[in-house]
């Protein structure tokens, strides 16, 4: 092989041609090369420019996703806890309600107290009013019988969240059933003349630990600020 001058040398002997014009071939034939090289340069540019925005918009997709997933995230946990503080605030409300204390009988008039009575002792308080008038549990309680028997007529008893047991005698009808959760105010029955009774009227005990050991009902309905009659 000879080298490049010398080959140029060659040329011109053999063909006659002038120096300038073999150069000028030869920089023609380099130049062309040199621009498909660039142009294979400028073609991998461009790719790799378009693949990096490629990449770069699912980078910016996956990052606005990923936002998007922690944000409703981040919603369902504030909707849970304020759903929980308003159970809490709902239980918390209905607790406080259903330890109020209400009256068993709105209106009435006292025609018979505690004590001894006809040779023995009466256990409650009579409180007269007409046949029909409502009668309401007088705090949050379950109810324990809700029966007809013999002397009390129909009779209800509540066991209520302190342990006091209520009785309620002479009913003309009865509201509620055994194992019944009753809330302040509820309506229990009516006031009646069933049973050993000489007229319409609500026989109202109060047994403080749900025996069978009554108490005068009347400072026990006072303390309580629910007295009738």
């Amino acid at each position: 092989m000879l080298p490049t001058s010398a080959a140029v040398a060659l040329v011109v002997t053999a063909t006659g041609a002038t120096v300038a014009e073999s150069s000028s071939a030869l920089t023609f034939d380099l130049t062309g090369q040199q621009t498909a090289l660039a142009r294979t340069e400028q073609a991998a540019d461009e790719a790799t420019t378009t693949d990096l925005a490629q990449r770069r918009q699912a980078s910016a997709m996956q990052t606005a996703a990923l936002a998007g997933r922690v944000e409703a995230k981040q919603r369902a946990a504030r909707s849970a806890a304020r759903k929980a503080a308003a159970e809490a605030a709902a239980r918390a409300k209905a607790e406080r309600e259903g330890k109020r204390w209400v009256k068993a009988i709105r209106t009435g008039t006292l025609t018979s107290g505690f004590g001894p009575r006809w040779g023995k002792t009466h256990d409650g308080l009579d409180i007269g009013a007409p046949t029909g008038t409502p009668i309401y549990a007088m705090s949050k309680g379950t109810v324990i019988l809700s029966a007809n028997v013999f002397s009390f007529g129909n009779k209800v008893e509540i066991r209520y969240w302190d342990g006091t047991v209520s009785w309620y005698g002479h009913m003309s009808r009865r509201d509620v059933a055994v194992g019944d959760t009753v809330m302040p105010g509820d309506q229990v029955g009516l006031v009646g003349n069933t049973g050993h009774s000489f007229g319409s009227h609500l026989h109202l005990e109060i047994h403080p630990t749900g025996g069978d050991n009554p108490i005068n009902p009347a400072p026990w309905l006072k303390r309580h600020n629910i007295m009738v009659g």
